[in-house]
């Protein structure tokens, strides 16, 4: 049974004290939508909200560039010393049987032309072993360039949505009414905030560590195959070396 079925409405007096209560029970509308202060507030808490959390998503992309970079510039450094020594290789490694054709020649009492034919060879040789250095060189640069590529898509993606992250309560004014329907908005700024905030934990996140490990994963295999590509490069030095040396004495 209700209060209202118990108060007679006979009653004058009871009939003003039920209506009374009735008023009073009943929920104003300025009691269930925020004031203008309030909703200024709330909106206003949000934006904070947004820019810090733009801000630790903006730190979170500084870690991927960096580690990006770390892993290319170690890559990088590795490939440039494999370089480096063969390089040397054939710059310097026919010194010693070219010095060794020098005295032949000096000498006078030996083939001169037929040994500067073979000085002539050495320098054809360097010719073509520089350029299957610049080979290697070449591919193994296409290759770490290529790897990165599609982190670098993912990172300026990231990093758009990230700046827009500090936009979301600006652009909650095109898609929401504050005005008649204030608390809808606030929810609305609320599971935003919600989402955005998972989405790049759950999602982004693991999507950058992956790229990342892929990085680190590839990287030894590439500094490898550069590797042996100028490990070839030094054997066919080596074995050129060596048939000059056995060509020698037909000159003398």
């Amino acid at each position: 049974m209700t209060l209202s079925c118990v108060i007679s409405s006979h009653d004058p007096t009871k009939r003003n004290e039920r209506n009374k209560f009735q008023v009073s029970a009943a929920p104003s509308q300025t009691a269930v939508k925020p004031r203008n202060q309030e909703l200024r507030e709330a909106i206003e808490e949000y934006r904070v909200r947004f820019d810090e959390l733009h801000k630790e998503k903006d730190q979170f992309l500084q870690f991927g560039r960096t580690g990006l970079w770390a892993t290319v510039r170690n890559m990088n450094e590795e490939i440039l010393v494999d370089l480096g020594e063969a390089r040397n290789t054939v710059e310097y490694g026919f010194d010693d049987v070219r010095l060794d054709i020098s005295l032949l020649i000096v000498e006078g009492n030996h083939n001169e032309q037929c040994l500067l034919d073979l000085v002539y060879d050495i320098v054809a040789e360097k010719v073509e072993l520089g350029d299957e250095i610049s080979r290697c060189a070449a591919g193994a640069t296409d290759t770490k360039d290529a790897l990165p590529e599609s982190f670098y898509e993912f990172l300026n993606l990231l990093q758009r949505l990230s700046n827009s992250i500090a936009e979301t309560t600006l652009y909650s004014f095109v898609s929401q009414n504050s005005v008649t329907d204030p608390e809808r908005h606030l929810e609305f700024l609320q599971e935003a905030f919600e989402e955005t905030d998972r989405a790049w934990n759950e999602e982004a996140l693991p999507l950058m560590q992956f790229e990342l490990d892929a990085m680190e994963y590839n990287r030894p295999l590439i500094v490898a195959d550069n590797a042996q590509c100028l490990q070839e490069v030094i054997e066919r030095q080596q074995t050129f070396e060596d048939s000059i040396r056995e060509r020698i004495p037909s000159c003398m």
